[in-house]
């Protein structure tokens, strides 16, 4: 909670005490010429107030049970598939010898188990070798690439050239001159796995003999894909990792909260046209107390992880938000154990049944999208829950001061109490007086409540604080008051509350005022 009712009480004090005193002829005169009844005014605070001031990725919201919400996000967290089209690419051997005149195997390797259906070239060039050593002449080569097509056109290379050629290595021959073509646009639809690559060399000696070359290679250039349909394999894609941030316990001091219904949500949205699940690594509570403990779950601890939705169209993205809650997971035990972060990393396995007669595409624009989003409802209980922040203060220029008197009159429509206590330091830290006697003091009782924890009617209190001279004399020399609060829930944090939109509180100050 960002600024207690204590914080912006003393705030107020701090503000008056800090007046001069010939700016009290305002003032009302209560007994004599050097006793003074200052109205300090009043401060309200709602339950949205308390919750204010978070950063861009922390938002309050009123669910439609009018319960206010903290919800925390992380950052989306987006993979795309470029890595796994770069590895295929990669695979791609640069020299593809031909074994016969009417046939090739695909050249994919990586993934070893992919089977591709239809696949798109994205750039690259592809150009033919040959080594012709037998024959004396000129020779008129045609290969014919038919399930490489572009427009239902298929990729084809026509040259000339006069024999014996020859290149480097009698497996891989020379490259023809002028023949590379540039294959981006070009589809590749195999049969059953294969393609076949056709080549005719004709010879000049007037009967149109062909022969076979003792070599055709086929070269490839920078070669890399857009698209696969098919079976793409068991793929994993590596997630980023990310920390949310939870600062509703930064200042915690002691004591327990419990939240009634926390939920954790992972936001998925995926373009792989495929199925797809998840790989939680990292799904970890961290503490204000150091410790890191783990969200349990079958859809965490175990290989079921959680199937992403997937488009059956390529072009379309389909989204999940799935929900960790008490009903599937330990969320209730870790989020009451003070988390201050959030630290997860999720993965997505392609194909995890691995199942070959399931087919699905895949293009180098596809990705999945991950952001998780933590949602502590303010319903539930707390007991002692204590948090301190400190407040720079300057009293020194006021020694005229004999009696000060602080009155607060505080009405409460909030379910929970607040008992307070203020610490007056000096300049390193030693702890110079207190506002209160006591160790420490209601500044506020929680307001009525029923047995659903709902607000049926507010609670009203009166408090005093008092200084002599000799106290508001030692606090002169303060730099900062240490501020510490604790909120309880109706019935000492027996019982559940719900803090809802518009239950507010208020407290109407006056300082009384004896000066020389």
């Amino acid at each position: 909670m960002k600024w207690t009712l204590l914080y912006l009480f003393l705030a107020g004090i701090i503000l008056t005490v800090g007046c001069k005193a010939d700016e009290l002829s305002n003032a009302d005169i209560v007994s004599g010429e050097a006793e003074f009844a200052i109205p300090l005014g009043k401060v309200s605070t709602s339950v949205e107030d308390l919750l204010e001031n978070f950063d861009e990725l922390t938002s309050v919201e009123i669910a439609p049970d009018n319960v206010v919400h903290v919800r925390y996000q992380g950052d989306v967290l987006t993979q795309y598939a470029s890595e796994f089209f770069q590895d295929v690419s990669e695979s791609i051997p640069p020299i593809i010898p031909m074994l016969d005149t009417n046939f090739m195997v695909l050249p994919f390797s990586s993934p070893e188990v992919l089977e591709v259906d239809r696949a798109v070239y994205k750039s690259g060039n592809v150009s033919v070798a040959v080594n012709s050593l037998e024959h004396i002449g000129t020779v008129q080569l045609t290969v014919v690439l038919p399930q490489v097509q572009k427009a239902g056109v298929p990729l084809s290379f026509e040259a000339t050239f006069e024999s014996p050629f020859t290149g480097p290595l009698p497996v891989i021959g020379a490259e023809l001159p002028g023949i590379s073509q540039d294959v981006a646009g070009y589809e590749l639809i195999p049969e059953n796995g294969d393609i076949n690559v056709q080549y005719a060399a004709v010879t000049d000696n007037g009967n149109g003999d062909t022969i076979t070359l003792d070599a055709v290679s086929i070269l490839s250039t920078n070669v890399s894909f857009s698209f696969f349909e098919g079976f793409l394999g068991d793929e994993v894609f590596n997630g980023g990792q990310d920390t949310i941030q939870i600062d509703f316990f930064n200042n915690w001091t002691q004591g327990d909260v419990f939240f009634e219904d926390p939920e954790i949500t992972i936001k998925i949205e995926n373009s792989f046209g495929m199925p797809t699940r998840s790989v939680i690594e990292i799904f970890d509570i961290l503490t204000v107390d150091g410790l890191r403990i783990p969200l349990r779950s079958e859809f965490i601890d175990t290989v079921e992880g959680i199937d992403f939705p997937y488009p059956l169209v390529y072009g379309e993205v389909a989204s999940l938000d799935f929900v960790f809650d008490k009903t599937n997971s330990n969320i209730d035990t870790v989020l009451g154990a003070r988390p201050i972060a959030l630290d997860y990393k999720v993965d997505a396995r392609l194909n995890p049944e691995n199942n070959v007669a399931v087919r699905g595409f895949i293009s180098d624009e596809s990705f999945y999208k991950i952001q998780v989003e933590v949602d502590l409802p303010m319903h539930g209980r707390a007991s002692g829950f204590g948090v301190t922040e400190e407040l720079a203060v300057d009293f020194s220029s006021y020694d005229k001061v004999k009696e000060a008197e602080f009155k607060l009159v505080a009405d409460n429509g909030m379910p929970f109490d607040i008992d307070g206590q203020a610490y007056f330091l000096d300049g390193t830290g030693a702890i110079l007086d207190s506002l209160f006697d006591t160790g420490k003091a209601r500044i506020i009782g929680a307001a009525e409540v029923d047995n659903d924890g709902n607000v049926t009617a507010a609670t009203t209190q009166t408090t005093f604080a008092a200084f002599d001279a000799d106290r508001f004399e030692n606090i002169r020399h303060a730099e900062k008051i240490s501020l510490q609060s604790f909120f309880s829930t109706f019935n000492n944090g027996q019982q559940s509350v719900r803090a809802m939109a518009g239950q507010e509180a208020e407290i109407r100050m006056g300082l009384k005022l004896v000066v020389d």
